[in-house]
C-alpha cells in the first residue's frame, strides 16, 4: 500500500546518527535504508550535489520546500521521493530512489524541473554523485576496467591504489558510454568491506575519485559537462547511480554487482527475463537464396542455433556504411523482402535478428534530404575519422574511440526532438512489423559527443545530450512495448555502450569489433565478467575450430559463423563436429548466470594459463575453465575452488571425459582442484554438481 509523508522542513526529518560510509558494527549486511535517510537530515549530508545560480546546492536548499512520498513497487522495494522547491524561482529538484529491504543495494535519478513562470538560473556541475566515505586504516583501492576499446585490452582489469592525496577522474570519451572505461566501480576499502558503483548513462559521464589526509575517498559521478538554464516547465534528468555495499574481498562485491544486475537489469521479452541465446551470423550483402538454404540446414541438423543474424548491407543501394539513412532492402538481393527468411525460422520455432544503426546519416541518402532539420552536425574542426585503417597502427584505439565520422558529412539522427523521435519509432516499428523481426540489432558507429556539443547555446551547455539520452531510452521503451517478442542487441562498434541504464533495455551480443584472437577472447571473458554478466562473443567457428579455440570463445551468448552450411550434407564430419560441440557449451551455458570467480591472474602472456569458475549456488553447481597457452611448458596446475559448501560432496566431471570423481567441498576449496594437460595449447571443461 502507498503512503505519503509530508515535512514542512529538513530540520523535522528524524536525525539518525551515520559517522561512515561503510557500517563497520554490521559484518553482514549495511543498513542502506538507515543510510539512505540520514543522508537526508542535513544538506551536507545530500550524497548529489549541484550549484544554482553560481552557489552550492547544501547553502541553498535549507530555504526550499521539502515533501516525502514513499510507495512500495514489489515485496523487497521500497521506492522514495525526495522533493525539493525553491520558493523564489520555482526550480524543484526530485531524487527518485529505490532500494531493496533484503540486499544492500540502493540506486537513484536525480530529475530537475522548472514550475515557475521566467527561465531559472545557471544549473551546473550536477553530480548524480557526490559522497566522501569514512576514515581509513589503509589506502582505498580502486578496481575498474577498460571499455571495449577495439583490441586485446577490452575490458581489461584495471587497479588503482588511492594513496593519500590521490585524485583520477574518468570518463568514456565520444559520448558512448563504455567506449575508454566501463562505468562500474569498486572501491575496497579497510576491513573486508567495500563499495561498488555504477552509472547508468548512455553518454558521457565523468566519475572522479580523490582521497584525502584521512584516506577518506571523495566520490563524485555526473555528465561531464552541465551548464544551462531551464525555461518554464522544462525538465532534466541526471545519470542513474546504483551504489552496492558489501563486506569480505573484492570478489563478493563483484558478484553482488552480477545478481543485482541479473534480479533489476536484466531485459525482458513477453515479460520474461531473456534467456541466453545462439546466433547464427551472417552478412546483409548475401542473396537470399543462399540465407534461405542455410537457415532449412540449420533446422534439418537441428542445431541448437536460436537467432538467425542478418548483418549490415540489406538496404540501400551501395556500401553499407555509405548508405545508412537509406533503409529499402535491396531487391537485387531480396526480391520478395525479408519476410520469407523470417516466416522459414518462425516456422521451426527460431527467431530472426536484423541489423541497423538508426542513429547516423549519410550524405545522399533520402532521410539526409528529407529530414535535415532533424539532423545533428559537426563542426570542421571538431570531426574525427577513422574509416580502412590498420587495427595495427599504434593510434587506432584512440582513433576508434574519437571517431564521429564514417563518411564525410555524416549526421546523427536527433533523438531528443520529439518528432524526429515519433518518426524514428513509427518507422522503425513498421519494419520490425512487416520483416518479422524478433531481435533488433541496433549499432551506432559514430561518437556523438561533438554533435551535441556544437548544438547547445553558452547557456544550455548539455541539454542536447540530456535530452538525446533521454530520448534513445524513449525509442527503446516504446519499441519494447509495442513489440513484448522483440530482443534489443546493443552494439556500438561493439560494447561501446554498456552501462546501467541501456543494460535493463538491451544487452551486448557483439562485445567488442576485437572478435578474432583467442587469446583476446579469453582476456575479454576474464575482464567483462566481473561487471556485465549478459554477453555475446562473436566469430565462433565450431565447424573448423579447434577444441582450444572453440572453448576460448565461451561466454553467456555466443555468434556463430557458420558459413557455408547451407551446402553441406548432413552427414558432413564439420557439420556433426559442430553439433557435438554446441550440445557441449549448450550444457554449461547457464552457468554463466552464476558467480564469477577468477582462478588466475589476468594475462596477456603467450605462455600463461588462465582459468575461471562459474558458480551456481542456487543449483548447487557450476563449472571451471582452464586454459593452457601454446607457449606454456607447464603441464598442471592446482586451483582452489571458491563458493562451495565445504561439508557437502561433490560429483566432479571433466567434460571430455566419462568418469566422475567424488570430492568434498572442504577439499576443492582449501587443496584445490588439480588439472593435467599435457598437450599446448589446450582447454579443459570441469563440471560439479553437489551430490544429493
Amino acid at each position: 500500500m502507498a503512503y505519503i509523508a509530508k515535512t514542512k522542513s529538513l530540520l523535522s526529518l528524524l536525525l539518525l546518527t551515520f559517522n561512515a560510509l561503510i557500517f563497520a558494527n554490521q559484518p553482514n549486511r549495511t543498513d542502506v535504508k538507515g543510510w539512505m535517510e540520514s543522508s537526508f537530515t542535513q544538506p551536507d549530508r545530500f550524497f548529489f550535489s549541484l550549484r544554482y545560480n553560481d552557489k552550492p546546492l547544501a547553502q541553498l536548499v535549507e530555504g526550499w520546500k521539502s515533501d516525502q512520498i514513499t510507495r512500495r513497487s514489489g515485496a523487497d522495494q521500497l521506492e522514495r521521493d525526495y522533493i525539493f522547491i525553491d520558493p523564489a524561482t520555482g526550480l524543484q529538484l526530485t531524487c527518485s530512489c529505490t532500494l531493496w529491504e533484503n540486499s544492500s543495494a540502493v540506486e537513484w535519478v536525480l530529475r530537475i524541473k522548472n514550475t515557475g513562470k521566467r527561465t531559472t538560473p545557471i544549473i551546473s556541475d550536477l553530480q548524480a554523485l557526490d559522497l566522501v566515505t569514512g576514515r581509513q586504516r589503509k589506502d582505498p583501492v580502486l578496481h575498474y576496467a577498460r571499455g571495449a576499446v577495439c583490441s586485446w585490452d577490452d575490458f581489461q582489469p584495471m587497479r588503482r591504489v588511492l594513496n593519500r592525496g590521490a585524485k583520477m577522474a574518468l570518463q568514456p570519451g565520444g559520448g558512448r558510454s563504455s567506449s575508454d572505461f566501463l562505468p562500474f566501480f569498486n572501491l575496497e576499502q579497510a576491513d573486508q568491506s567495500g563499495l561498488i558503483i555504477a552509472v547508468g548513462w548512455s553518454g558521457e559521464w565523468r566519475t572522479e575519485f580523490s582521497a584525502d589526509s584521512s584516506r577518506a575517498t571523495r566520490i563524485r559521478s555526473g555528465m561531464a559537462m552541465t551548464r544551462l538554464v531551464l525555461h518554464p516547465q522544462e525538465e532534466i534528468r541526471s545519470p542513474r547511480i546504483a551504489l552496492i555495499f558489501y563486506q569480505g574481498a573484492p570478489g563478493a562485491g563483484q558478484n553482488l554487482l552480477r545478481r543485482h544486475l541479473l534480479a533489476h537489469h536484466r531485459p525482458k521479452r513477453n515479460n520474461q527475463p531473456i534467456s541466453t541465446p545462439l546466433f547464427a551470423a551472417s552478412w546483409g550483402g548475401t542473396p537470399a537464396t543462399v540465407h534461405v538454404e542455410d537457415c532449412r540446414k540449420i533446422i534439418e541438423a537441428d542445431l541448437p542455433v536460436d537467432y538467425y543474424w542478418i548483418d549490415a548491407e540489406w538496404f540501400g543501394t551501395g556500401k553499407w556504411h555509405q548508405t545508412v539513412g537509406d533503409w529499402r532492402v535491396k531487391k537485387e538481393l531480396y526480391p520478395e523482402g525479408l519476410r520469407p527468411i523470417s516466416d522459414l525460422l518462425h516456422s521451426a520455432q527460431r527467431f530472426f535478428l536484423l541489423w541497423v544503426e538508426p542513429e547516423r546519416v549519410c550524405q545522399a541518402t533520402p532521410w539526409y534530404r528529407q529530414h535535415s532539420s532533424w539532423l545533428l552536425s559537426v563542426p570542421q574542426a571538431q570531426r574525427h575519422y577513422n574509416w580502412g585503417q590498420s587495427q595495427s597502427e599504434p593510434d587506432w584505439v584512440k582513433w576508434e574511440s574519437l571517431r564521429n565520422q564514417i563518411c564525410d558529412h555524416d549526421r546523427l539522427f536527433n533523438f531528443g526532438d520529439p518528432a524526429a523521435r515519433k518518426f524514428l519509432i513509427d518507422y522503425f516499428s513498421q519494419l520490425i512489423e512487416i520483416n518479422g523481426i524478433d531481435c533488433f540489432r541496433h549499432d551506432a558507429n559514430i561518437g556523438p559527443l561533438e554533435f551535441w556539443r556544437a548544438a547547445d547555446a553558452p547557456d544550455r551547455q548539455g541539454w542536447t545530450e540530456i535530452k538525446w539520452v533521454e530520448g534513445l531510452y524513449a525509442f527503446w521503451d516504446e519499441l519494447l512495448q509495442r513489440h513484448p517478442g522483440l530482443i534489443i542487441d546493443n552494439c556500438a562498434s561493439g560494447g561501446r555502450r554498456i552501462d546501467l541504464e541501456s543494460m535493463s533495455r538491451s544487452t551486448p551480443f557483439w562485445r567488442t569489433d576485437y572478435p578474432s584472437n583467442t587469446e583476446a577472447k579469453q582476456c575479454h571473458t576474464y575482464g567483462l565478467a566481473s561487471w556485465v554478466p549478459l554477453n555475446a562473443t562473436g566469430d565462433v567457428r565450431p565447424m573448423t575450430d579447434d577444441l582450444y579455440s572453440f572453448r576460448s570463445t565461451f561466454s553467456s551468448s555466443m555468434v556463430l559463423d557458420l558459413s557455408g552450411i547451407g551446402a553441406m550434407d548432413l552427414r558432413d564430419p564439420k557439420l556433426v563436429r559442430a553439433k557435438k560441440l554446441l550440445q557441449q557449451y549448450r550444457a554449461v551455458q547457464d552457468y554463466f548466470l552464476g558467480d564469477y570467480y577468477p582462478l588466475s591472474c589476468y594475462s596477456q602472456a603467450a605462455d600463461a594459463w588462465m582459468a575461471w569458475q562459474f558458480n551456481r549456488p542456487d543449483l548447487g553447481e557450476g563449472m571451471i575453465q582452464v586454459f593452457r597457452r601454446p607457449q606454456s611448458f607447464l603441464e598442471s596446475g592446482t586451483f582452489p575452488l571458491v563458493g562451495l559448501e565445504p561439508e557437502a560432496s561433490y560429483l566432479v566431471r571433466n567434460q571430455d571425459e566419462e568418469a566422475v570423481h567424488e570430492m568434498m567441498g572442504r577439499d576443492l576449496m582449501e587443496k584445490g582442484l588439480a588439472v593435467y594437460l599435457p598437450e599446448r595449447p589446450a582447454a579443459v571443461v570441469v563440471i560439479y554438481k553437489k551430490k544429493r
